[in-house]
């Protein structure tokens, strides 16, 4: 690990220099000498040489200063997420110098540790922006109406948490919980029987031979939750659904009448360990893999 940080750090200040001539790295000093002291010391002083107080570079140098935050945030794999989220903290005290800049790293830190669409998205790291935001003397109550709202979302069964218990409803009309399902781990999917999206994910989902060996060894379980109030939709869907999962409805509609899940869009997927401890919230095929080689 340590030789594939020393050899990211090699060609990090050449990308920066290449995207952004005008930002300045800090110089690590040489005493620093392994790559690990390295790396932590880029995080912590990335933002040292930068002019928070220049509130006009933030419409004249968009591309620049974004291009930037994108060169940090990458950073952060190099590091143990508390230093991360120490670095967050320091920037948008920093930034909060002009209402500009508080809004400019706001908003790129939203478009990519946030958005559903970024492969940067991590939730963890967006919470200290978030608290950040709620916290500034500069914004008013309406201006942290949606950082407000935000935090209360991330903050709902985060990575490390117990996963909200609820009761599901089974094609035969049984009732059972998520916290009662015996299982090593159990894979979580909220679906819509209208979303294509959904299809494609169980699709591939049902042909993947990693989730199927974990299944067939007893190691995973999988419970696919409509959410939703369309029953005939989910009944079509339902019959041609993996016969290996479990497959259910929210028949009193409490996961969305207690905000029980914040779930951004179809299809969601959760992996929880065997106390119902969420591993991975919001997550991909490509993580679960990650997952089930590493646990």
């Amino acid at each position: 690990m340590n030789k594939l940080i020393l050899s990211f750090l090699l060609g990090f200040a050449c990308l920066v220099q290449a995207a952004a001539q005008d930002f300045a790295l800090p110089k690590i000093p040489d005493t620093l000498r392994t790559p690990d002291e390295r790396a932590s010391y880029l995080v912590a002083h990335y933002w040292d040489e930068f002019p928070f107080a220049d509130s006009v570079q933030y419409m004249n140098r968009v591309a620049d200063i974004e291009q930037a935050v994108v060169n940090y945030i990458d950073l952060f794999r190099l590091v143990p997420t508390e230093e991360a989220t120490r670095s967050l903290t320091n920037v948008m005290q920093q930034a909060s110098v002009s209402l500009n800049g508080l809004y400019f790293f706001y908003n790129t830190f939203e478009k990519y540790l946030y958005d559903l669409a970024s492969p940067m998205r991590n939730e963890a790291w967006f919470i200290p922006v978030l608290e950040q935001m709620v916290a500034s003397p500069r914004l008013s109550a309406d201006d942290k109406i949606r950082p407000t709202m935000l935090l209360e979302s991330v903050m709902k069964n985060r990575v490390g948490s117990t996963a909200a218990d609820f009761t599901y409803t089974l094609a035969d009309g049984t009732q059972h919980t998520l916290h009662a399902l015996p299982s090593a781990q159990t894979l979580l999917l909220f679906f819509d029987p209208e979303c294509d999206e959904c299809h494609a994910l169980i699709e591939a989902l049902s042909h993947d031979e990693a989730l199927n060996s974990q299944i067939e060894a007893g190691k995973l379980s999988v419970l696919a939750v409509y959410p939703g109030e369309n029953i005939r939709y989910w009944k079509t869907m339902q019959a041609n659904m993996p016969k290996n999962w479990t497959i259910a409805y929210d028949a009193s509609q409490q996961i969305y009448a207690q905000a029980l899940y914040e779930i951004l869009g179809f299809p969601s997927l959760y992996l929880l360990d065997a106390e119902k401890k969420v591993v991975l919230k919001d997550t991909t095929p490509e993580k679960l893999h990650q997952a089930f080689l590493h646990p």
